[in-house]
């Protein structure tokens, strides 16, 4: 039989694709315009626009039993060295960690290798809240 798609190796795609789906809404909540790119070999995940301005959004999902986070490009489980992130290859880091969404400005990020969630409850929110959907503008 042909197989089409993914292989399932370990969940780690579909955890990864539902975080983005999460930022997905959140941003389409807040009233943002959401553009995937056709190439998926990007930097970023998203760019989202709204009244003419886009930001370049990557999305990072992780388990409920961690407090961070690394940046990185490749992973082991593609068969690439991972590769730290350089300073503004997008605009937002998004962080899922259900049931709250960390939405961070890159520039505020203190290291471009490892992102303790710990350092940045500004920019959690709360999916389970119901202000968390009142219309936001990114800085």
């Amino acid at each position: 039989m042909e197989e089409i798609g993914l292989r399932h190796i370990d969940g780690m795609h579909y955890t990864g694709q539902a975080g983005e789906h999460l930022v997905c809404y959140l941003f389409h909540m807040w009233k943002y315009n959401v553009f995937q790119p056709l190439n998926p070999r990007t930097k970023w995940d998203f760019v989202v626009e709204r009244d003419g301005d886009f930001k370049t959004i990557q999305v990072k999902t992780i388990g409920t039993d961690r407090e961070y986070t690394t940046l990185s490009h490749g992973t082991k489980y593609l068969g690439t060295k991972p590769k730290h992130v350089s300073e503004g290859e997008y605009d937002y880091l998004c962080v899922c960690k259900f049931p709250v969404v960390y939405v961070i400005p890159f520039s505020k990020l203190s290291s471009f290798s490892t992102v303790s969630l710990r350092k940045y409850p500004e920019y959690a929110w709360d999916l389970n809240d119901p202000e968390t959907y009142k219309i936001r503008h990114l800085i």
